[in-house]
């Protein structure tokens, strides 16, 4: 099966290869050699000096670690599809005065929202230890700047600035020291094109300053724990080797291809999406502005129905997703990130437009 959903995607034979190496030892120095090379790694493709952080877990794992190393009590949410929500929802099951911002499903906040936001809470004597904010809604293909929000929060010194990058990173532009992202965190399985196992985050030195106030932040998901394994290259508890040779391999290749060029890379095949979509009368589900790079969320506007030709090449091993939760049927999602070349998107394109004829005949 050929992965256009929106994660996971398709992982290259080497990469696959390398997940196929033998189990070594995590405390030996050539396991602290492959930690430090992956740290390394990260930090060029993350644009950061912050701390990395490195988990054998999923990416919702650091979204947890996040509110229980940097949130006392109040926390503020951007809510604008099922991924941001989550991270509410976490919040709340750790016990935060958790509150959230309900935004429509394909809009992104904007910097005045955000200040409306946290003045009121001004107003009531009190303050956000950190807001969230899923950069790009992987459930609706939307993405949302944050430098706008960066500059708001510089008049908020105490509310720290936390980014889920779980479907933008590698694919569109992440820059988290000149964006001043005080948590930036992501998942191997969408544009970084690895099997899915490892959570990843960049950390402020602010950040790191605030988890040593925080009670009850637990073990395995402790940030300084985490923090004083990287002195050692180490990780607290034993990691997937495995997954540490796949991102070593692939770190070096996304290096050879050059960090720009993949993100122009995944721009172009949006526009072509984008592109494609309108001749058939569909329209793009998010607003101007806010259109992904990496997912392509399509409503269905005057277009036909989409759902059949779905189906359709699933049977000939072409996996494209049908909407998210509410959105399903009214929306498909293709997920042009990761290893896929213009290449692939334009042959998944012209079966799609076979599927529909296909329909319209039968």
């Amino acid at each position: 099966m050929k992965l256009f959903i929106p994660g996971p995607t398709q992982v290259h034979p080497d990469i696959l290869a390398e997940m196929a190496r033998p189990a070594i030892g995590h405390r030996t120095p050539e396991c602290a050699q492959l930690w430090g090379t992956a740290r390394a790694g990260l930090s060029k493709l993350m644009l950061t000096q912050n701390e990395i952080l490195m988990l054998t877990a999923p990416a919702s794992a650091m979204m947890e670690a996040t509110i229980r190393n940097l949130v006392h009590e109040h926390s503020l949410h951007v809510v604008n599809g099922a991924f941001s929500k989550r991270w509410f929802e976490i919040a709340k099951s750790n016990g935060k005065q958790a509150v959230a911002i309900d935004i429509p499903w394909g809009h992104g906040i904007d910097a005045d929202g955000l200040r409306a936001a946290l003045e009121a809470a001004k107003a009531e004597g009190k303050s956000y230890d950190a807001v969230t904010v899923v950069h790009n809604e992987t459930s609706t293909g939307t993405v949302t700047p944050l430098e706008p929000l960066a500059e708001v929060l510089a008049d908020y010194p105490e509310t720290l600035l936390c980014v889920d990058a779980v479907s933008s990173m590698a694919g569109a532009p992440v820059r988290v020291d000149d964006w001043k992202l005080d948590v930036c965190l992501f998942g191997l399985q969408k544009c970084l094109a690895l099997p899915a196992g490892m959570a990843i985050a960049a950390v402020s030195p602010r950040a790191m300053q605030r988890a040593t106030q925080v009670k009850d932040r637990g073990w395995v998901l402790d940030f300084l724990r985490l923090a004083k394994g990287n002195e050692k290259e180490q990780s607290p508890t034993t990691p997937s080797t495995a997954h540490l040779y796949a991102l070593v391999a692939q770190l070096k290749r996304i290096e050879e291809e050059g960090l720009e060029n993949r993100w122009a890379r995944h721009a172009e095949m949006a526009a072509a999406t984008r592109e494609w979509a309108a001749s058939h009368g569909w329209l793009p589900y998010p607003q101007d502005g806010h259109r992904s790079e990496t997912v392509s969320c399509i409503a269905r506007g005057n277009g036909p129905d989409f759902v059949p030709a779905l189906e359709s090449l699933k049977a000939e091993g072409l996996l494209v997703s049908n909407g998210y939760g509410d959105l399903k049927g009214k929306t498909f999602r293709i997920g042009h990130m990761g290893e896929h070349s213009m290449a692939d998107l334009t042959d998944l394109l012209q079966r799609f437009d076979a599927a529909l004829n296909a329909e319209v005949q039968a």
